[in-house]
């Protein structure tokens, strides 16, 4: 079993708990971060443990932002968590998660609520609650400050739709000016000078015009992963702006081949991101959110 070294512990394997102040520092972790903790409590001559431990590895394989955690009900430095959490079959299984709608402040130390249980080595039920409750990738919230901030979003979206990347990208200006720190925003306009670019018309129609969009797509994409750093979707954003600005005609007026070797290698660094942000996999994005 994989164990909890690093300042952030990994998801994706079972991490075998060591000790009290281990089993704090997840929870706090996954709490501060609005991630899921499952907990299978079990004892090395619980012959059923042994049996559906395989298949709790493989959920946990397959929820890559929940955590899966294993806890000794007999171990020295690890029966305490059992006795806090009134363990008294084997297998149990556990659920925590940060209770919602509450929020989070910067030095907040919760450790969340127990939410489900499951006695018994029941692999159905053990995939039913992994899926009930498992952690998704983050999203950000998509609701603006204002009602006249959400209306240019709307019609930023309608306009990309239709393929009026100019008008699209001065909607969502108008909206940006309106919820500055909407990393949505930031992302949609982003997309929308991508696709400018690529149509060549409307004020895009010249190499040098295109450069200067691509500035602004580079600034955009750079703003959503400053804003969204957990957003999958953002990293996109910035891959796209890293392609375009390593572009062949991009390049015949900056740092030729090193500079375009740079900007595909931070391109590649940030779908990398992407990735691992995502539900295992990073799209590029066709339409606006």
């Amino acid at each position: 079993m994989a164990t909890s070294t690093q300042s952030k512990p990994v998801t994706g394997v079972p991490i075998e708990i060591s000790s009290v102040s281990e089993w704090n520092s997840i929870l706090r972790h996954a709490y501060a971060n609005n991630q899921t903790v499952i907990a299978d409590f079990h004892a090395e001559w619980c012959q059923p443990c042994k049996v559906i431990a395989p298949v709790y590895a493989n959920l946990a394989s397959n929820q890559p932002f929940t955590y899966f955690l294993r806890v000794d009900v007999d171990g020295n430095r690890t029966r305490p968590i059992a006795a806090k959490y009134s363990i008294s079959a084997m297998p149990t299984f556990v659920v925590i998660k940060r209770p919602p709608g509450e929020e989070v402040t910067e030095n907040e130390t919760g450790k969340g609520v127990v939410v489900d249980r499951l006695q018994g080595a029941d692999a159905p039920g053990l995939a039913r609650i992994t899926n009930t409750h498992a952690s998704r990738a983050y999203t950000p919230p998509s609701t603006l400050q204002t009602r006249e901030a959400e209306k240019s979003k709307d019609i930023g979206n309608d306009l990309f739709k239709k393929r009026q990347y100019a008008a699209a990208v001065d909607a969502y200006s108008k909206a940006i000016e309106l919820s500055p720190n909407s990393g949505v925003l930031y992302a949609n306009r982003a997309l929308a000078y991508y696709k400018w670019i690529q149509s060549n018309r409307d004020g895009a129609d010249s190499p040098e015009a295109r450069n200067a969009l691509r500035v602004k797509q580079m600034e955009d994409g750079l703003k959503v992963t400053k804003l969204e750093e957990r957003w999958g979707k953002g990293w996109v954003r910035l891959a796209e702006a890293f392609l375009e600005a390593g572009c062949e005609e991009s390049m015949a007026v900056d740092q030729g081949l090193e500079g375009r070797r740079h900007n595909l290698e931070a391109a590649e660094e940030a779908l990398t991101s992407a990735v691992g942000l995502s539900e295992g996999k990073a799209k590029a994005g066709k339409f606006p959110v």
